[in-house]
């Protein structure tokens, strides 16, 4: 999806349903993969799987399945973590805040997957924070501390750090994976989703 109209073509991920099985997958520099224009240091671990997301972005909802039944076979030594991007736009800062907000606050493993599902299949309204505090009750969380929490400096820094990694990776849409601090690839460079997978398995080992 790109940043400013939240629009990702998806005929090269649909065209993805009629390539090789996803096992005969070959990482291809600037094919399917491509380095990040500045490598990010991913220390203390020495390997890193980063989906740049945003709530906004209906392929990103799509990836959800697809991402939980990598994180079922995942190596226990790969590091897995979720940040939205930041792009220069009011509506990616909003939605970055409800993410940090809801990682501060202890309730983003049980939130993240509602709130996605709440804007993209009951496409609920969210006009101000005041709606997505709201939201939040639900999982046992005051509004007032949920609005403090979104306004509050830690949150603030987070976003900033999360607008300077979006940079340093060269987001230009979502959903993106990253791979140990130096390789991007996305469904339509890998040509579908079990291929995207299957070369993020292959690129935490390069």
């Amino acid at each position: 999806m790109k940043r400013r109209d939240f629009i990702q073509l998806t005929a090269a991920a649909g065209a993805g349903l009629m390539t090789a099985p996803s096992w005969a997958i070959t990482p291809e520099l600037d094919t399917n993969y491509k380095k990040v224009p500045q490598k990010v240091d991913i220390a203390p671990h020495k390997y890193s799987v980063v989906e740049v997301f945003g709530y906004t972005c209906p392929h990103c909802h799509e990836l959800e399945p697809s991402l939980h039944d990598w994180l079922k076979t995942k190596p226990d030594n790969v590091h897995f973590q979720r940040m939205p991007a930041v792009f220069n736009s009011p509506n990616w800062i909003f939605m970055a805040r409800v993410f940090y907000t809801s990682q501060e606050l202890g309730v983003l493993d049980k939130a993240h997957n509602k709130f996605f599902d709440a804007l993209h299949i009951d496409n609920i309204q969210i006009t101000s924070v005041e709606d997505v505090a709201d939201f939040y009750t639900q999982f046992g969380v005051k509004k007032e501390d949920f609005i403090n929490t979104f306004k509050g400096f830690k949150v603030d820094q987070l976003v900033r750090n999360a607008a300077k990694l979006t940079r340093q990776y060269g987001i230009e849409g979502v959903p993106s994976v990253i791979v140990n601090g130096q390789f991007l690839t996305d469904v339509p460079m890998a040509k579908g989703k079990p291929e995207m997978w299957e070369l993020v398995d292959k690129l935490t080992k390069l």
